[in-house]
């Protein structure tokens, strides 16, 4: 049996059927109000009735200060709440696990989005430095991530809104929490010095730039076991302008990671690489990495370890092969897939059979659409005869 179907025990408190996770991604199939619908119950439920050993939900926007794409889901309200609790219910009937994945754009938005131009919200960043790349498939023209940011003048503000989306998630049935901390969004920004000149204490030292994160954690486990909480991280993350000098990231990762494992929470969902450069493509001078640097390799010891609680989830375009070679030298305890799960319904019985995934043959339109109805490229993939 391959390693990867092992039942396991995430943070010594989640039991899970096996080692494999279906990893967070952004599909904008909640076209009712930012809520999910019956077709994310019967994607989610497909996933676990086929033995997913956890699923991590889409992105989960905070408030709508914070939302990227249109048809995102929120979680702010009890109504919120009660339409995530049909999705929950749906993966529990299966036999599955499902948490929360919670989020905040930052400053990877445009205030003519939508949601933000409707309520005349600003964009939000620690500090007024725009991204730069972006590009918005709900805005007319070619816009990129804004050149009109808001500095944060109350963190605490932001803080109290996590805390608020997190008890609803409690309230909507989910067995936890992921806080996404990469990708040029919220938590991310305030990690680098790049998206991060503060003078107070959220800013400056390593320290202070993990503030923020850290009191978002706090907040969380203040209605959530830490051994149910964990947070998604990519110390090479270079995606909208955030690469760092390698010093930097070393000094700031390294502080952070042991905080969380101090914390004991549950797990930390460690992505290998961002956004993956063109051929003749090169980092930002003095953002140069070392040769052969992997995020594993210089991070991974610091989370497993014997006695540590927290458990290490390996992520971004992992093989199977290689997953399970990491599971056999006990270097990682999951593997996350991402798009793997959006074209094959049944990823363990296509791992148990030793069956190639299938790939997307359909166009980069199934990812975030358009689509004709929700269902469409989200549940309509066939399973391997």
């Amino acid at each position: 049996m391959s390693s990867l179907l092992q039942p396991f025990d995430m943070g010594n408190s989640i039991s899970l059927r096996n080692r494999v996770c279906m990893s967070s991604m952004t599909r904008n199939r909640c076209i009712h109000d930012n809520k999910p619908t019956g077709a994310s119950a019967r994607h989610y439920a497909t996933r676990a009735r086929d033995g997913t050993g956890l699923i991590i939900t889409e992105g989960i926007f905070i408030y709508l200060n914070g939302c990227d794409f249109l048809h995102s889901p929120v979680l702010f309200k009890e109504e919120h709440a009660v339409a995530w609790k049909q999705v929950t219910d749906a993966v529990h009937q299966e036999g599955g696990k499902i948490i929360a994945q919670l989020w905040h754009g930052g400053r990877s938005q445009n205030e003519n989005m939508p949601l933000l131009k409707e309520n005349n919200y600003p964009v939000l960043a620690p500090s007024n430095i725009p991204s730069n790349s972006g590009k918005y498939r709900n805005i007319d023209g070619e816009p990129g991530h804004s050149r009109n940011i808001t500095e944060i003048s109350d963190p605490e503000e932001i803080i109290g809104q996590y805390r608020n989306s997190a008890t609803l998630a409690k309230k909507a049935g989910f067995d936890g929490i992921e806080i996404l901390a990469q990708g040029d969004f919220l938590l991310h920004n305030f990690l680098l010095s790049r998206s991060n000149q503060r003078t107070d204490k959220y800013g400056g030292s390593a320290k202070n730039r993990c503030r923020f994160v850290l009191e978002v954690i706090d907040a969380i486990v203040e209605f959530w076991s830490p051994s149910v909480v964990g947070i998604k991280i990519c110390p090479s993350d270079n995606l909208g302008d955030t690469a760092s000098p390698y010093a930097e990231v070393s000094e700031t990762y390294t502080y952070l990671i042991k905080q969380v494992v101090s914390q004991e929470l549950g797990f930390i969902d460690l992505s290998r690489r961002g956004y993956v450069l063109e051929p003749g493509q090169v980092r930002l001078n003095g953002t140069e990495l070392p040769r052969d640097y992997e995020p594993l390799h210089e991070f991974g010891p610091m989370i497993k370890f014997p006695g540590s609680k927290t458990s290490l989830m390996a992520n971004h375009e992992y093989t199977v092969e290689e997953a399970e070679k990491l599971v056999q030298e006990a270097k990682i305890d999951m593997v996350a897939f991402g798009r793997p799960f959006i074209y094959n319904p049944d990823v363990i019985t296509r791992i148990r059979r030793n069956v190639p995934f299938a790939t997307n043959s359909r166009g980069d339109h199934v990812l975030y659409g358009p689509y004709e109805t929700p269902d469409e490229n989200y549940n309509d993939w066939p399973s391997a005869s």
